[in-house]
């Protein structure tokens, strides 16, 4: 599907003619849908780590570099603890408070392994990795349209051939409820439709919701089934 047959669906199952057009169109009630699509994207994008929008990348030290730059697409970190140095896999680099990172920089104490936390559109590590520390990370991409050809990712739809890397139907089940909505009309069978199909397109992808509870606390190793190295057997 793109955004073009997407909103065609849409429209017929709330009563209009199929469109020729979606992007260009300058009719009101297609331009309705187009911006209902990106609304419903946008949302149902950031409901699930859907497989598809999850990206795997590293940082390199060079043991003076403390802050390095978020990647471009980065919405936020996939569920779970986010750095682990390439040598000691076993467990996650731990994140830290703003003052607990001061407090660290003024005592200009080196903990044994960088601690780490997020800084404007940066992540800040202390102490600097070393040159041979490559830290991986997964996070999620909120780039969630690609081009026709699937080589350029994007957030927001610019061409009716867009094609959309969450599962489109339930885009068009969206569109649906939130255009009746829109206009007054009843629309609670088409949005418990859309929630169970939402919620059992979630459970096959394997993502999590992002309201999932968990731990806050960085260094409850056994909510990631890791053990905590500061426990003697």
């Amino acid at each position: 599907m793109s955004l073009l047959s997407l909103v065609q669906d849409a429209m017929v199952l709330c009563g209009f003619e199929s469109p020729s057009a979606v992007y260009s169109s300058s009719d009101p009630t297609v331009s309705q849908f187009k911006t209902l699509s990106q609304v419903e994207g946008d949302i149902l994008s950031r409901r699930y780590d859907w497989r598809r929008l999850k990206v795997l990348d590293d940082y390199t030290g060079d043991g003076t570099t403390t802050t390095f730059s978020l990647p471009t697409d980065f919405d936020r970190f996939v569920t779970g603890f986010p750095f682990f140095l390439d040598e000691s896999p076993q467990l996650p680099l731990e994140m830290v408070t703003d003052d607990r990172m001061l407090a660290l920089k003024v005592a200009q104490t080196n903990p044994t392994r960088p601690v780490w936390r997020l800084f404007g559109n940066s992540v800040e590590f202390y102490p600097a990795p070393e040159t041979t520390d490559v830290i991986k990370f997964e996070y999620r991409s909120k780039y969630w349209i690609v081009e026709e050809t699937e080589t350029t990712s994007k957030a927001r739809w610019t061409a009716d051939t867009d094609v959309a890397v969450i599962p489109e139907r339930l885009i068009t089940l969206g569109l649906v409820w939130r255009y009746k909505k829109s206009k007054g009309f009843e629309y609670g069978e088409d949005f418990r439709t859309y929630e169970l199909e939402v919620t059992k397109a979630g459970s096959v992808d394997g993502g999590r919701q992002t309201i999932a509870m968990r731990s806050n606390f960085i260094g409850d190793y056994s909510n990631a089934g890791l053990t905590d190295p500061r426990v003697t057997p």
